[in-house]
């Protein structure tokens, strides 16, 4: 076998060293110095050591803090199964909200219920597998192994709710197998992925805002007046409004007729749909992403507040519509995330924590606006 490298150098290149000990099989532990230089330093070092097949973590005190060595990579438990199963649940609701979205416009515009159900799922399918994607590479490039998903999927059309009737799923509480590097690089993770859903999510409303319904105010009587289909509606975000309006601008989306309603085609749903999985994701409660920021910025007790503050205010602006995501927030508080980073003494740094108000302003800009101010016939 081939000796181990000797790090030892680059250790006390970043580092002020106090004592060293050999924990055999090429691993060592330092007494080190903590000081303000000592998170850029283990990121550094990080960066030096992790190619030559060494993990360090920074763990302690500040007073009394040591750093580890440790030759070979890091066992980790092989992913669980659950996750795939509610996946699995979840695609076969995206492809059922197609498949009677397809029913129902069929009778709106006519045409083709399988392309027409399929424009949905690609769209829903964009922001949720563009999420998915990102995230993972974060994590890798923050150094974690990869993400845990657990999609929790919904049954459309069950609930005779606006907000919830084309929503497939409710998004996914994501576990990192791995420790990454600090705080920072852990709450990237948790960030950007989100943002991302955002952008994607504008992306396909833009591009959908295209595709609207334009009926005449005698061909809307003829279709809805019967009642069947005139409850479906849905509550577009002030950023999809914001792609509607621009795309109106532009002279992109159909004109309406003297008299007569454009209605959401089902791409539009499926941007709607985006940006209400990012809006979930982004609340700062329990383990969904945002609540995942809010515990690193802001501590464990103010995660708790923000939690019981986000699911109070849900049920308090649009009662009827989000007593479901009320229950889920509220079971998934009992469980404590786990936020293990290689260096567990350094603190988030305040861009983060800026970032985390600008995730809080992206919330408001996803959820849907309340029934009582404003509602879109599909």
């Amino acid at each position: 076998m081939s000796e181990a490298p000797d790090v030892e150098p680059i250790v006390r290149s970043l580092f002020t060293v106090k004592d060293v000990f050999d924990r055999g099989e090429g691993s060592k532990e330092y007494s080190v110095v903590y000081d303000e230089r000592s998170k850029d330093a283990f990121r550094t070092l990080y960066g030096k050591v992790k190619p030559m097949g060494f993990t360090p973590r920074l763990f302690g005190t500040r007073d009394d803090a040591s750093l580890t060595l440790i030759a070979g990579e890091p066992v980790t438990p092989p992913p669980p199964r659950t996750p795939v199963f509610l996946s699995l649940l979840s695609v076969v609701a995206i492809i059922a909200a197609g498949w009677l979205l397809g029913d129902i416009y069929t009778q709106v515009e006519g045409g083709n219920p399988l392309l027409i159900g399929a424009s949905f799922v690609v769209g829903v399918v964009a922001v949720m597998l563009g999420k998915d994607l990102v995230q993972r590479f974060v994590v890798r490039q923050r150094g974690g192994v990869s993400t845990i998903p657990y999609y929790l999927p919904n049954i459309p059309f069950f609930l005779a709710l606006p907000v919830l009737y084309f929503l497939p799923t409710f998004g996914a509480i994501t576990f990192i197998r791995a420790p990454t590097i600090d705080k920072d690089s852990l709450f990237d993770c948790y960030f950007v992925a989100p943002v991302v859903g955002v952008v994607i999510a504008l992306a396909v409303s833009l591009a959908a805002a295209t595709t609207a319904i334009t009926l005449t105010h005698a061909q809307y009587l003829a279709i809805f007046g019967n009642g069947n289909l005139g409850t479906l509606s849905n509550n577009p975000s002030a950023l999809q409004s914001a792609a509607i309006s621009i795309a109106g601008y532009l002279g992109l989306s159909p004109s309406v007729p003297t008299g007569g309603v454009s209605l959401f085609s089902p791409l539009e749903i499926a941007g709607w749909v985006g940006f209400l999985l990012s809006f979930f994701s982004l609340l700062p409660a329990a383990l969904f992403d945002g609540g995942r920021m809010a515990t690193l910025a802001l501590g464990v007790r103010g995660s708790r507040i923000t939690t019981l503050v986000t699911g109070f205010l849900l049920v308090a602006i649009d009662v009827p519509n989000y007593w479901v995501i009320f229950l889920v927030i509220f079971l998934l508080a009992a469980i404590q995330p786990s936020n293990e980073t290689l260096d567990s003494l350094s603190g988030i740094s305040r861009s983060r924590k800026l970032l985390f108000l600008g995730a809080m302003v992206l919330v408001l800009l996803c959820a849907p606006v309340p029934q009582s101010f404003l509602t879109y016939p599909i």
